[in-house]
């Protein structure tokens, strides 16, 4: 990875960022004002940066109330080789579109808050009706009017009261709809205190509409002219609704195109943010990939008709390298840390963005994806193998990977899911041979099923009328066994990056004396266990305490106390982690074999769907500690920051 400057002419700083933003070559970071040339002063984009973004939610206001927009974007005349004035035109073309749909949202908020209040009192005159009381009565001084009104949700309860001594307690109050900041409401009192009330309200605020007039005394009568009015407030929204799709119509395929040019806009206002302009020229800085710089140089020449200089700046200090397939980086002469450019197969990423959801690999640690091809469906496979559920697994993830490859967008978390296909079909994979190697299909014994003995099956005998737990205890050796390879060779990857690093005695105080500790002690507590937890076995061989304790005084003189404790205390809780492995697989038979003693064939399907879906998280979240905690914590910490290229939509028409 090097730092690059760019030096472009003004009239063709559109043609090179339409350039970047297709080949996704440049992170764009900003030019420092000490990095200035003679001349040369930062772009003050704070303006454009607030057109941009005032036009984008503009916008993005068109867009949500004209959804679903269908068909091809328009084909537009847009001045793209000049931001203030492309800015200027999707102002223009905003304005043109927002008179009709402004005009057409107030008209259907009116409309619904007309609607609210009216099935209100639809409702209210039903129980009138029901008890055949007349309107009149109900105020003993005249026939009864409504006042209707929106106000502010603190004034609600002061209008309330203040209404209520108006009309000498005389009032029906209630409140038609609510929202964040205001609340509708509908008062119905006796017409003589009409215009006290509206005085009332107005006083506190509110926004109140004309009452209805000339409704008859007799409620069924009164019921049937609001049901009219209902059916007037119906009929005006389906005309809305229709007038929507034709403004959707003619507006929509327009609008999309605005869509992708204020992405245009806004991705090109903040790329000239970072920058810096003469007054003829932008100046940009950024980090390139070591093999794209002669790329960047012939295509932003080529794109900008020869009048654009990269100019990579000289690195400085030690190389650190990856190898060319994955990452390269060198640390520039101002000591910026380069992002991450993490090159990896496409099904691989999935495994990928577990890796990065802990951390983004910097230049100076091992990015461990190559190892958890490995390990990830591995363990997986060790606490869940079923080589009948492992093939539902395998054709879920062919599935969801075949929807991946068509673009095929589903609900929320099922596209989770999708994202991760090539990894599920991975973790089936390893469900799969464990399951054939443990002879377990849907909870059943290979045996008793196909008629072969599986290798080994962890569970023999252990669910007989008389147990055997035999083979249990071999499982737990074994999984413990994996556990201090892995634990161990985190250790072996931390001393890598550091000896790759120059950081040989920080390799030998750190993760080389760790190693040693760890190896001697899983020994010595390996021998006190087949000696049935007698610790004097210890002191027949006393050469190994020797070996024990040299690396711990290493470690408690050179880093400390805190981090000897610390290496102490992983030694034997991060190896005992490794159990779950066991206790998983244990867990797995034992619901299937539950399920299938207590209900039969129904209660094994049962059982299965359930170990399929809920354990199928566990022990995925459970793979997921064992790699972040018990791993990691050895070897990675994920302090990078992402390569993010500068980008500009693609899908739009001129």
């Amino acid at each position: 990875m090097h730092q690059v400057s760019i030096i472009v002419a003004k009239d063709q700083i559109h043609n090179l960022l339409s350039y970047a933003g297709k080949e996704h070559v440049i992170h764009l970071v900003t030019v420092e004002d000490e990095k200035l040339p003679p001349g040369a002063a930062p772009f003050e984009a704070t303006s454009l940066l607030s057109k941009s973004a005032t036009v984008r939610n503009r916008i993005s206001a068109l867009s949500a109330a004209l959804r679903p927009i269908k068909g091809e974007p328009e084909k537009i005349e847009a001045p793209i080789h000049n931001i203030d004035e492309l800015a200027l035109f999707l102002d223009q073309e905003t304005s043109k579109l927002e008179g009709s749909v402004h005009e057409l949202e107030e008209s259907q908020g009116k409309l619904l808050s007309d609607k609210e209040r009216t099935s209100e009192f639809s409702r209210f005159l039903s129980g009138l009706e029901t008890i055949g009381m007349p309107l009149g009565a109900i105020g003993g001084s005249g026939f009864l009017v409504t006042l209707a009104g929106e106000c502010a949700r603190e004034s609600t309860v002061a209008i309330q009261r203040d209404l209520d001594e108006q009309t000498y307690g005389n009032l029906i109050f209630v409140i038609t709809h609510s929202t964040e900041r205001t609340q509708t409401f509908l008062a119905i009192f006796p017409h003589a205190f009409e215009d006290d009330a509206k005085q009332a309200a107005a006083a506190l605020g509110a926004k109140v509409e004309e009452p209805w007039q000339d409704l008859p005394p007799d409620p069924k009568q009164a019921k049937d002219f609001i049901d009219a009015r209902l059916a007037e407030i119906e009929d005006t929204e389906k005309k809305l609704d229709h007038q929507r799709e034709l403004l959707t119509k003619e507006y929509g395929p327009r609008l999309k195109t605005l869509e992708y040019l204020t992405e245009i806009l806004e991705a090109r206002s903040r790329a000239v943010s970072n920058s810096s302009t003469t007054e003829s020229t932008f100046m940009l800085r950024g980090w390139v990939a070591k093999d794209r710089i002669q790329n960047l140089t012939e295509g932003a020449s080529q794109a900008c008709k020869g009048l654009v200089s990269v100019h990579v700046e000289k690195a400085q200090g030690h190389q650190i390298s990856h190898g060319e397939s994955l990452e390269n980086g060198f640390e520039a002469s101002d000591r910026q840390t380069p992002p991450t450019l993490v090159r990896v197969p496409g099904w691989t990423k999935p495994l990928q963005s577990v890796i990065d959801n802990f951390g983004i690999p910097s230049y100076h640690e091992t990015n461990p994806l190559v190892f958890m091809i490995l390990t990830f469906p591995l363990i997986y496979g060790l606490m869940f193998g079923d080589f009948g559920e492992g093939p539902i697994f395998l054709a879920l993830g062919l599935f969801l990977l075949y929807l991946k490859r068509k673009k095929v967008k589903i609900f929320e978390i099922g596209q989770l899911f999708v994202n991760g296909a090539e990894l599920i079909v991975m973790l089936g994979v390893g469900i799969t041979i464990f399951g054939f190697v443990f002879g377990d299909f849907f909870g059943f014994e290979s045996q008793a099923v196909f008629g072969f003995r599986p290798f080994f099956n962890p569970n023999e005998g252990a669910f007989a009328s008389t147990p055997d737990i035999s083979h249990l205890l071999i499982y737990m050796a074994v999984i413990l066994l994996f556990g201090v390879g892995h634990y161990f060779s985190g250790l072996v990857l931390s001393a890598y990056n550091k000896v790759r690093n120059h950081e040989i005695k920080h390799a030998l105080y750190g993760p080389i004396s760790w190693a040693w500790f760890y190896i001697i002690f899983v020994y010595l507590a390996a021998r006190v266990v087949i000696a049935g937890y007698k610790f004097g076995v210890l002191l027949q061989n006393p050469i190994f305490l020797v070996l024990l304790f040299i690396p711990m005084g290493i470690m408690g003189w050179k880093e400390g106390p805190l981090h000897l404790f610390e290496v102490f205390i992983s030694a034997g809780s991060n190896t005992l982690s490794y159990l779950r492995i066991w206790a998983l697989n244990l867990a797995d038979f034992a619901i299937k074999f539950a399920f299938f003693s207590f209900g039969g064939l129904v209660g094994a399907i049962i059982g299965n769907l359930l170990v399929m879906i809920l354990e199928g998280l566990i022990v995925f979240v459970q793979t997921l500690r064992l790699h972040w905690v018990e791993w990691f914590s050895k070897f990675y910490e994920g302090s990078g920051s992402s390569f993010a290229p500068y980008r500009e939509p693609t899908s739009w028409t001129v």
